[in-house]
């Protein structure tokens, strides 16, 4: 006597009675596809800092590792897309040159935001012990470009 299982199916074991995990696939590469694509656009909107325009400069593709200061229009800081006030800038660029000695570190100044808003950056980046800083500018055509 051959019994009925749940579905429905005569005999014993047909082997094709498994849950269906083909839409729960379709679900975590649609995800993945949105969290690459939302992160792509979360590092080229970092910040609303124009950059002003060089035709000289050398290309930096390799921004992920770096410690970007953002200088805005008003005068305010970011440290990695995070605001920031002046007076802890040195502190917390040593302590990130303390964990990864050879961090590159960038200031992104708007280019509405005169020299008077960088010129605090670079004495907060002097006083905490940064030997080298790059200024990240884009170029007249189109690339994005760093100098140091």
């Amino acid at each position: 006597m051959r019994s009925r299982s749940i579905l429905g199916k005569q005999g014993g074991n047909s082997g094709g009675g498994g849950v269906n995990v083909t839409p729960m696939i379709d679900v975590v590469m649609c995800l993945i596809v949105f969290y690459l694509m939302v992160g792509q656009l979360a590092l080229d909107r970092k910040s609303s800092i124009v950059v002003a325009e060089t035709v000289t400069g050398i290309d930096r593709q390799d921004v992920s590792d770096a410690v970007v200061i953002g200088v805005l229009m008003d005068g305010g800081l970011t440290l990695n897309g995070e605001a920031i006030e002046i007076d802890r800038i040195g502190g917390e660029v040593s302590g990130m040159i303390a964990r990864d000695v050879g961090v590159p570190i960038r200031v992104r100044a708007d280019e509405e935001a005169g020299f008077g808003a960088v010129r605090p950056v670079l004495w907060a980046l002097q006083e905490a012990g940064v030997s080298g800083v790059e200024f990240v500018t884009l170029r007249a055509d189109g690339g994005m470009g760093g100098g140091g």
